[in-house]
């Protein structure tokens, strides 16, 4: 992963403007008026954004109608095959990559603005900009920063998993449950060191072993941690946080990163671990819901792991610990209270 600065960066492809010049008349009034007006707004970067809160939004509009809009907007310049736009796949667009409030406020209020054109090879890596960016910003919230690091780190290992099912030595190398030996042959250096720790569970199929060279390497989680400067575990976590909200309604997902519904960020980790849940989850409710299936499902399959001993033996302790509690409730003495702790620590030993 390279390691550019954000304001590396970003120096890096402001240049398009002053390149654009040299190349094309897209510096000239008229042109620059042609690309405003046709400016491209995609729902998969605008979901990037984090939204508003509406008093937010009411002294961003009171500030663009009080001094105008002094800041550029970012549009990047690139055409309809790279935005899976399959009519006239060379013809050139411009995609707005930030100052969508900016954007829809000044159309609305027809108030002027200004673009900069940037240049990036692809939507993945205009993606990873805009979240750098957003995550630059002292105005963000801890679960607004938590889901978009968990977007990072699963489009990054979305990247590794599809480039070596595309392999077709990897797929060779894959039968059922038996160790499988990688090579500098057959994966890269960089996808090797996405493949270690627990991300072997999600790119490989069947939960087999796999050996690997050169294991000193660092996982995407590490790297994005050391990136982000946080914990490799906060990164997992901030994945299965992201997965859980993109399970939620687009309404849904947009409220409560606003911070208007509240619900327990560990819920919604659950939800984004369960494979089984799919759809669209609508109101706090739901959430509620499924969460509480999911427990049940997990509780249920532990139970049905303990063999008939162990079972009779939970129910023993049980019966011993709830005996003891009637009786320290009861006499409230001493020797009570002790018998009730000891319960209590012997049924904990056969449920942990």
């Amino acid at each position: 992963m390279a390691k550019k600065t954000l304001a590396e960066k970003m120096a890096e492809n402001s240049k398009s403007v002053v390149e654009s010049l040299k190349t094309n008349t897209i510096g000239s009034f008229s042109s620059t008026e042609t690309i405003k007006k046709n400016i491209i707004v995609l729902d998969e970067l605008k979901n990037l954004i984090p939204p508003l809160l509406e008093t937010e939004l009411l002294a961003l509009k009171e500030n663009l109608q009080k001094h105008g809009c002094k800041d550029p907007l970012k549009v990047w310049q690139t055409n309809n095959q790279s935005i899976g736009v399959t009519e006239n796949p060379e013809d050139v667009v411009y995609v707005l990559i930030d100052g969508h409030n900016r954007f829809q406020l000044c159309t609305e209020l027809q108030i002027p603005f200004n673009i900069q054109v940037d240049n990036f090879e692809s939507i993945i890596e205009v993606r990873n900009f805009m979240i750098d960016f957003q995550l630059s910003r002292r105005n963000i919230t801890p679960q607004q920063a938590s889901y978009l690091r968990g977007i990072r780190y699963n489009t990054e290992k979305k990247i590794v998993t599809n480039n070596l099912y595309q392999s077709k030595e990897t797929e060779e190398i894959y039968p059922n449950g038996q160790n499988v030996h990688l090579d500098k042959s057959v994966v890269s250096e960089e996808q090797k060191a996405e493949l270690k720790s627990d991300d072997l569970a999600t790119i490989l199929p069947n939960g087999q072993n796999v050996h690997l060279d050169n294991s000193s390497k660092k996982t995407t989680a590490q790297e994005l941690g050391e990136y982000f400067n946080v914990d490799e575990k906060t990164i997992r976590r901030d994945a299965d946080f992201a997965y859980g909200l993109d399970k939620l309604s687009p309404t849904m997902r947009k409220e409560i990163l606003a911070g208007r519904i509240k619900v327990e960020k560990t819920k919604i980790q659950k939800i984004g671990k369960a494979k089984e849940v799919s759809g669209s989850i609508n109101s706090p409710e739901e959430i509620d819901e499924i969460y509480q299936n999911i427990i049940t499902i997990e509780n249920r399959a532990v139970t049905a792991k303990m063999s008939p001993k162990s079972q009779k033996l939970i129910e023993e302790r049980y019966l011993k610990l709830t005996d003891s509690l009637n009786r320290a409730y009861e006499s409230k003495s001493t020797k009570e209270i002790n018998a009730l702790k000891a319960a209590f620590n012997k049924f904990l030993e056969v449920i942990s």
